[in-house]
């Protein structure tokens, strides 16, 4: 017997989502068991909502893709990023956030069906779109990981090392070798921090956008 893949999706276009459970119907191999018009509503679900997640980059809650995408690989989940919009820096953050894959919405459902195929294997694929906009990228500034941004915008914010170990749950010295690992990014980009206000002034620069939640 063929084994059935379950996914979820995160769009709030209701009628994108019906589309999507209309077509997986009727493939013999995947089911749209859950949906959801954000990440919150998603993980509310808890660990019955599939571990395979269709989420749209540009959801109307105006949240920040890579932390959205950050919040569900944190609970295991896969994330395969869709959507309308090409904004390169977002798909490159998202993916280095943890999506495993892009597929931007023109493309043909046979292309998503694939992708999620693939990712259900255990492989990484890659769009010819997702490719371009990752060896294409033009952002000013190092590539930080999810608990690294949210460190740099605390700061960046006046927070207490202190103040921000409490708000993210972990130790204070954990927060002192996170941002230690920021000043190293930006020292190794040639943009080294060197008082309070650069820190800033970095946030401003660069497209690093989320928050402590």
């Amino acid at each position: 017997m063929e084994t059935v893949i379950t996914i979820g999706a995160i769009d709030d276009e209701k009628m994108l989502l019906q589309s999507f459970a209309n077509w997986f119907g009727s493939t013999p191999d995947i089911r749209l068991t859950a949906t959801a018009a954000s990440v919150d509503e998603y993980l509310a679900a808890g660990p019955d909502a599939p571990a395979i997640v269709l989420l749209d980059l540009d959801l109307g809650n105006f949240t920040d893709p890579a932390h959205n995408v950050a919040q569900l690989t944190a609970t295991g989940r896969q994330v395969i990023v869709i959507s309308v919009v090409k904004d390169r820096r977002w798909v490159v953050s998202a993916t280095e956030a943890g999506a495993v894959a892009y597929v931007p919405k023109e493309r043909d459902l046979n292309d998503l069906a694939g992708a999620i195929r693939a990712v259900h294997r255990g492989e990484t694929p890659t769009s010819p779109e997702h490719a371009f906009l990752l060896s294409d990228d033009d952002r000013r500034g190092p590539a930080l990981t999810p608990r690294e941004r949210q460190i740099l915008l605390g700061v960046a914010e006046g927070m207490t090392h202190t103040a921000i170990a409490r708000r993210l749950g972990i130790e204070k010295s954990t927060v002192k070798t996170h941002l230690e690992r920021v000043r190293q990014k930006y020292r190794d980009h040639g943009r080294p921090i060197t008082s309070p206000g650069d820190y800033l002034k970095r946030v401003g620069e660069d497209p690093i956008r989320g928050g402590l939640s």
